[in-house]
């Protein structure tokens, strides 16, 4: 029996990651459902930012990117401490944050009321909820208690419905359902914590990459917002540093890093899926063959193309799940992220010093 087929070795994971990173499908579907209450301010926009960080952000990526072939408008990811020049009155500015205390989102929503933009709030309470109720602005709040990153469901669920009722997609129900249910399909048959090694191919491959160095994530398309949220996954969950490289990007830039032979069996994960372009499979086809004529492996992590929002569920449901047992394999609990405290505790007093 491997290490990670034995129950003990879930005891590290002491906080219950696992648990959040399983019922990520089910999570969706639930707060899907409790998004119906969810307010919209108007109904016309020219365009649509989501001032968001961290996890918060990866659910506006996983949003535009799903999007982005029925949106009428342009929709943007903002992460940092300023609106772009367009945003304005004909503008839905979207601050994102699950604690409410996210400096950047704070700022932008400062910014966005100044600019005379719409703006909504949505966040689990914090200064950004206080904020948007002394406001009288429209707030969603967030009812799962986890790390950010593992409130995706709920995060997305709330974008998602934003979208549906400004006609910037077409979601529903059912599709709501076939999502919830790609993701537990996977879990449960193939990638979860109760499938053997044997029948796992999430264990397998994780056994393989607590040696790998460098670790390259790849993507393309409605999967890319997937690979960057997987890099990220790698440093809080197994504290680990991996890059992302998006395709066809990667394919001419770099892939020409590779060539010299000084990176050492480099291995690369691929998120693919059946909905990506032809030009983008087979630059996936071909970049396995540079990883390998580099001394290293590019693995395919497959999905169905039941849908592009089934999909990223299914591309997710890999990459949670190959983070946190690579931190079981290193010995360390998925979930604190003490790094992230300090700069947290140190921008704070920096925020409070008398200037």
């Amino acid at each position: 029996m491997t290490r990670l087929d034995d129950p003990g070795a879930y005891a590290i994971d002491a906080s219950g990651m696992f648990g959040h990173i399983e019922k990520l499908g089910e999570e969706f579907e639930r707060a899907w459902l409790a998004s119906l209450s969810l307010g919209v301010p108007g109904a016309s926009y020219d365009s649509v930012v989501i001032a968001a960080m961290g996890g918060s952000a990866a659910a506006g990526d996983y949003f535009a990117a799903h999007s982005d072939k029925q949106a009428p408008i342009p929709i943007e990811v903002v992460r940092g401490y300023s609106l772009p020049g367009y945003a304005g009155p004909r503008t839905l500015v979207v601050a994102l944050s699950y604690s409410g205390a996210t400096e950047e989102s704070l700022s932008c929503y400062r910014e966005a009321r100044m600019r005379g933009a719409s703006v909504m709030a949505i966040s689990t309470g914090g200064e950004l909820a206080r904020r948007a109720e002394a406001d009288g602005i429209h707030w969603h709040r967030i009812a799962y208690a986890s790390p950010p990153r593992a409130a995706l469901g709920h995060t997305l669920a709330a974008l998602m419905r934003i979208g549906q009722r400004l006609g910037l997609n077409a979601l529903c129900d059912p599709d709501v359902a076939d999502v919830a249910q790609a993701h537990r399909e996977l879990v449960r048959g193939h990638v979860g914590r109760k499938v053997a090694a044997e029948r796992n191919p999430a264990k397998q491959l994780a056994e393989l990459l607590a040696e790998a160095d460098p670790l390259v994530v790849l993507a393309a398309e409605h999967l890319a917002p997937v690979g960057r949220r997987t890099k990220n996954q790698f440093a809080e969950n197994a504290k680990a540093v991996a890059v992302f490289e998006e395709v066809p990007e990667a394919t001419h830039n770099f892939v020409v890093g590779l060539e010299t032979g000084q990176v050492a069996h480099p291995v690369g994960l691929a998120f693919t899926s059946p909905k990506a372009s032809v030009g983008n499979q087979r630059r996936f086809e071909l970049l396995s063959g540079i990883f390998d004529a580099a001394g290293g492996a590019m693995a395919g992590l497959p999905t169905r193309g039941i849908s592009r929002l089934a999909d990223q569920f299914e591309a997710t449901a890999w990459g949670d799940h190959l983070s946190c047992y690579l931190a079981l394999l290193r010995g360390v609990d998925p979930t604190p992220t003490p790094s992230l405290q300090r700069v947290r505790a140190a921008m704070a007093q920096e925020t409070a010093r008398p200037t």
